[in-house]
């Protein structure tokens, strides 16, 4: 059966179109649109120029799945809509504008869907702990008996202007958890992990089979962060492996992902290519 996945996110809008089968996911359909729907959710409000972004992104959306006969399908939204104070406003808006309804999930489901899309594509030997680095939130969840869900992405860091000590200071309740995990293998998800693997590997076309279960070290990723740091802005979007989009918040998006590999004390980490998209997908009920 074919189904669908709409992720409204603080930094973009996403769909997956797969074929579903017995917990086997085939995509069949994958698109990305840049649409900083947070940028402003410091002042707890979507402002008009990205819901009018949004809005064309998931319009776009909706065609592709007319086209491609998607009956079935669940649109979320995550970090910037839960916050925002004119949540309804933009909600309704899609209704009216899209005819397609969104539904806005808690931290702790994101975490649940990403853990979800994770434990169903890598297949370790032991559970992992996986991180689900966002644009306007970061998800940590082990299986069913831990889960921390923290306001800080790369959006948001560096619109707030957030240091390493404030990061540090916002995941300080996973230096209990040092001890406690530190066999299991570190899994991140999000945009930031995988574009650091297309940026190593000097991708001119993502390769998705590439990333999906690419392992960094954390040498690595300070390589990569120091490389980036050091580049203007411009530059970085035209470097291989990067979304132009994404040049201005990689950089933010690695410091996290630095910060918390420091606070476990994790040497490396497994890219995962799979994600709450694929999550969400097996949530679905198909009949």
């Amino acid at each position: 059966m074919k189904a669908a996945v709409i992720d409204i996110g603080t930094n973009s809008c996403r769909l997956l179109i797969a074929n579903l089968t017995n917990h086997d996911i085939t995509p069949v359909y994958r698109n990305l649109i840049t649409t900083r729907l947070g940028d402003n959710i410091a002042n707890l409000q979507l402002s008009p120029k990205a819901m009018d972004k949004t809005i064309l992104a998931l319009d776009q959306f909706k065609e592709v799945m007319e086209n491609h006969l998607v009956k079935t399908y669940r649109a979320i939204a995550t970090s910037a809509v839960r916050e925002a104070s004119n949540q309804e406003a933009f909600l309704q808006l899609v209704k009216d504008k899209c005819n397609i309804n969104v539904e806005v999930i808690s931290g702790e489901e994101e975490a649940y869907l990403s853990y979800l899309g994770v434990r169903n594509s890598l297949k370790l030997e032991m559970s992992p702990l996986v991180i689900d680095l966002g644009g306007g939130s970061t998800e940590v969840i082990y299986e069913n008996t831990f889960f921390l869900s923290v306001p800080i992405g790369a959006v948001r860091v560096g619109t707030n202007n957030y240091s390493s000590s404030d990061i540090r200071e916002a995941f300080k309740i996973l230096f209990n958890k040092k001890a406690e995990f530190s066999n299991n293998p570190l899994v991140f998800v999000g945009g930031t992990a995988t574009s650091l693997v297309a940026i190593k590997e000097g991708l001119e076309e993502y390769n998705s089979q590439l990333i999906h279960g690419y392992t960094l070290t954390r040498n690595d990723i300070e390589g990569l962060y120091k490389k980036l740091q050091e580049m203007p802005i411009n530059i970085r979007q035209s470097l291989a492996g990067l979304q132009p989009e994404r040049a201005d918040i990689i950089t933010e998006g690695t410091l996290i992902m630095l910060v918390i590999m420091d606070i476990l004390g994790k040497d490396e980490m497994i890219v995962s290519e799979s994600d709450l998209m694929e999550g969400t997908l097996l949530t679905l009920d198909i009949n």
